[in-house]
């Protein structure tokens, strides 16, 4: 019991982070469930501004949507460039996100305008990420899985990171 109360701070940041996480990934679990084998509207929207980005610079840029899975490809003159599926819209880290600045006390109006922040950075970030990926696969190929699987994932955490710090640093309410 003495434990308990001696280190009751850390016991109240990880009940806080961990249930803001918990329910943050049940409300996210029930909004997939909605869509069963379909593609969610998460993932169709960030493929479509991917799509976009290319446009601005490839010609013939299309997007085709599986009946069967969850998936969506980017083509460039009908080749599959980009496969993208639910993992790929950012959704888990931003609620990752969302979980350590609430676990952290802060003011409500810093929530109303960093969390919302935070949110489009990541988002935005995700976008980048993801065209990266599309124009390493296309004009450097043998570094696609690197980009992918290491330097990326690198980034978006470096990222969700760095949003962390500057909460903690600048916005948590000091006791």
């Amino acid at each position: 019991m003495q434990l308990l109360r001696k280190y009751k701070a850390v016991w109240l940041f990880l009940l806080r982070f961990f249930g803001v996480y918990l329910l943050g990934v049940l409300v996210y679990n029930t909004y997939l469930d909605q869509f069963g084998s379909q593609l969610d509207d998460i993932t169709r929207r960030v493929t479509e501004q991917v799509a976009v980005m290319f446009s601005w610079t490839l010609p013939e840029i299309s997007c085709v949507y599986s009946e069967v899975n969850p998936m969506s490809e980017i083509r460039y003159f009908d080749s599959i460039l980009l496969l993208l599926i639910e993992g790929c819209n950012a959704v888990s880290v931003m609620i990752l996100f969302m979980s350590f600045l609430f676990a952290f006390k802060g003011s409500f109006k810093n929530y109303l305008w960093f969390v919302p922040l935070g949110l489009v950075v990541l988002y935005v970030s995700n976008l980048l990420r993801i065209y990266l990926i599309g124009m390493i696969r296309l004009y450097f190929p043998d570094y696609t899985n690197m980009a992918h699987d290491f330097i990326f994932p690198g980034v978006i955490y470096g990222t969700t990171f760095l949003l962390w710090m500057i909460w903690v640093k600048f916005l948590v309410k000091k006791d």
